[in-house]
C-alpha cells in the first residue's frame, strides 16, 4: 500500500487529525437496509489524506484490501480527534461502515468494513462551508471517482492534499509558516505537485 508523507512546516493543532477521503462506488451484494429497502451500491475508500502535527500530511492509496486501507488510516489518526468536512457525516460514517446514501438514514451497525476504534473517537464535522480559500486549477470533487477509476492518481493526490490543507487552515489554528505553506499548496498546482512527488 503506497503511503506518501508530506512534511508541513510550522505548527498546527497537535491534538487533531485532519482527514479527507476519496471514494468510489461498489456493489453491496444485495444488502437490505434497516428500513427494508435494498441498497445496491455503497462507497469504498480508495484514498485518504490525514494531517497531524507530528507526521505532516499522510496520503494513503492503492491498498490491496479495504482492511489494509482502514488499518493505515487508523494508524495515521492515532486516536486523535478527527476533523473533517462533509454533508451527512460522510467521512465519519464511511469509516464507521454505516453510510447508506444521501437520502437514507445511516445504518445503526457497520455493514461494510469499518476502521478499528472508529466508534470511540471524537469526530468534528466543520461542514462544507469552510472552503473560502483561494484555490488554483483543480479537479472538481464530483469528478474524483471517475478519475480514480481511470487511473489518474497523481491529479487526485494533488486534490486530496489540498483538501487536507483546507481543513488545517479552517480548524487547525496554523502558525504563520504552516498557513503560508498551506495557502501556497492551494494556489499553485506545480508547487503542490512538488510537495508530493519530489524527494
Amino acid at each position: 500500500m503506497p503511503i506518501i508523507n508530506v512534511p508541513v512546516p510550522g505548527k498546527f493543532d497537535a491534538g487533531k487529525a485532519f482527514l479527507d477521503l476519496e471514494t468510489i462506488k461498489v456493489e453491496t451484494g444485495g444488502f437490505i437496509m434497516s428500513n427494508g429497502e435494498p441498497l445496491r451500491r455503497r462507497w469504498k475508500i480508495e484514498m485518504a489524506g490525514i494531517g497531524t502535527w507530528v507526521n505532516g500530511i499522510t496520503l494513503i492509496y492503492s491498498a490491496d484490501s479495504e482492511e489494509e486501507m482502514l488499518e493505515g488510516i487508523a494508524g495515521a489518526v492515532g486516536g486523535r480527534e478527527v476533523v473533517y468536512a462533509a454533508t451527512r457525516q460522510f467521512d465519519e460514517m464511511i469509516l464507521k461502515g454505516r453510510f447508506t446514501n444521501a437520502r437514507r438514514a445511516h445504518e445503526p451497525e457497520p455493514f461494510f468494513p469499518a476502521m478499528s476504534g472508529a466508534e470511540l473517537l471524537r469526530w468534528t464535522n466543520i461542514g462544507v462551508g469552510h472552503k473560502g480559500y483561494p484555490r488554483g486549477a483543480d479537479l472538481p470533487s464530483k469528478e474524483v471517482p471517475a478519475m480514480i477509476q481511470r487511473g489518474h492518481i497523481r491529479i487526485v493526490l494533488i486534490h486530496l492534499l489540498r483538501d487536507v490543507c483546507q481543513l488545517i487552515l479552517a480548524n487547525g489554528n496554523p502558525g504563520p509558516n504552516c498557513e503560508s505553506w498551506c495557502l501556497a499548496v492551494l494556489r499553485d498546482t506545480d508547487y503542490a505537485e512538488k510537495q508530493i512527488f519530489e524527494d
